[in-house]
């Protein structure tokens, strides 16, 4: 077995693989995870010049309350950014971490053999998560109805705001659990070629013993990515266009191109670090060390930088 390591570890060891290859991967990163940081920091400004043209400048049949058929068709595109940029990094880092030849062109082709088996096994992981969650909130439902009907009061003298937390909680609980045992679907999908409910399963079962690690790296990235969206959003809140001088605009989309260009990166970083890490996880499961005797068992960084193989 490979020593443990720490999220820090990893972290070290994609800003290895990544910084030879970095004009590969900023390529990957404008093309697919860029709109997709931008989009989401402009929806506000978006929002805002649509309701000035469409709905306070025009006599549009759209109502205030119309669901602006631009952004469903905006976030169904950006949807299928997010699935290409996850399935290109992926590769990118999987092939490089072994020292084999990588392209731009032979990245893009390994989106069509992955993109709808990564796409179904979202879906399902979706689901999974959506009955859960119906079937605590139907229970909670039957638990107040019942208390009423036997005239008891559930946590008396507390506020609205303690009981909708403490509904929402195992709720939260439970969608981390999940996210940690699952982290590692999505790579297993791209380079195992497997979907579905395999891939989930698979993942809960690498993960065991680096459970700490995976939260670590789901909050870590998390809050990263977190705090600069919000900030960024606090800022472009009430941004029209039109209502600025030229050089507050000319500021404000300085900070939003580059605090995109910034998200970007965190969402590579964290691709990056999963992909290192499912090597790392494979190369470490008990199950597969005949079958990792031959492939790559971890990625001790030696020489001034470069990857040096263990097999």
């Amino acid at each position: 077995m490979t020593p443990k390591k720490s999220l820090w570890d990893f972290i070290s060891e994609v800003q290895l693989i990544v910084k030879p290859h970095s004009r590969h991967f900023h390529i990957l990163c404008l093309i697919f995870l860029y709109p997709l940081s931008l989009f989401l920091l402009l929806s506000p400004t978006i929002y805002n010049l649509f309701d000035y043209f469409f709905i306070k400048n025009s006599l549009s049949l759209l109502s205030p309350q119309t669901i602006n058929p631009t952004f469903l068709l905006c976030s169904l595109f950006l949807s299928f950014l997010s699935n290409c940029g996850i399935i290109t990094i992926i590769y990118s880092v999987f092939h490089f971490s072994h020292g084999e030849p990588v392209n731009l062109s032979s990245t893009i082709k390994s989106i069509f053999p992955s993109f709808l088996p990564l796409l179904a096994t979202s879906i399902v992981s979706q689901l999974i998560f959506f009955f859960i969650s119906f079937f605590y909130g139907l229970f909670f439902i039957l638990l107040i109805h019942g208390a009423k009907l036997f005239h008891l009061t559930l946590l008396p003298h507390s506020s609205p705001f303690i009981i909708g937390f403490l509904i929402v909680l195992p709720i939260i609980v439970v969608q981390t659990y999940l996210e940690v045992n699952w982290i590692l679907a999505s790579v297993i999908v791209v380079v195992e070629s497997c979907w579905g409910m395999e891939p989930l399963r698979r993942s809960a079962t690498l993960i065991k013993g680096m459970k700490g690690v995976a939260l670590s790296c789901i909050f870590f990235y998390g809050f990263s990515g977190s705090i600069m969206i919000l900030n960024l959003l606090y800022l472009t809140r009430a941004y029209d266009g039109f209502t600025e001088s030229w050089f507050a605009a000319v500021l404000k989309w300085v900070l939003i191109l580059t605090g995109s260009y910034t998200q970007a990166i965190i969402m590579l970083s964290k691709i990056a670090v999963t992909t290192v890490f499912y090597i790392y996880c494979k190369g470490n499961n008990v199950e597969t060390a005949e079958e990792v005797g031959k492939e790559y068992v971890s990625l001790p960084f030696h020489d001034g930088g470069k990857v040096s193989q263990v097999v």
